[in-house]
């Protein structure tokens, strides 16, 4: 198993950027555990270290990202259907709060942009053999 840490940019069609890991900051994954969809982690597995790569890909919806958190963790600011940051084993991470129930919020980890092809520019700057 390994784990890969690298630089991205993701842009829509029109060239918004969606996420980017110089506001972000470097994403960790861990290759093999579902962190990340199956087709971007193909594309990562190929790259050396201080490699880079450019590609287009179609993120996919992923029900398994549709999670039940403890209420606690959730700014006490946010409302159903609002966005927010909530930190996972895999770094700060965007979500949305889909609504409560009892003690527990269900959030979408999904990026707002799951259905739709973007452009992806990573840079791997380190990797480790676990």
């Amino acid at each position: 198993m390994k784990i890969l840490v690298f630089e991205y940019e993701i842009k829509d069609k029109e060239g918004r950027i969606l996420g980017a890991s110089k506001f972000e900051g470097p994403m960790r994954v861990k290759l093999g555990t579902g962190e990340i969809w199956e087709e971007l982690e193909k594309k990562l597995k190929v790259l050396n270290t201080g490699q880079e790569a450019s590609f287009w890909i179609k993120v996919p919806f992923d029900r398994k990202k549709v999670k039940k958190v403890e209420k606690e963790e959730i700014p006490q600011d946010v409302k159903a259907g609002e966005n927010f940051y909530i930190e996972t084993p895999a770094g700060t991470w965007p979500a949305k709060l889909l609504g409560y129930e009892g003690q527990n919020a269900l959030i979408d980890l999904n990026p707002s942009y799951a259905g739709e092809e973007v452009f992806y520019w990573v840079k791997l700057t380190y990797e480790e053999d676990i």
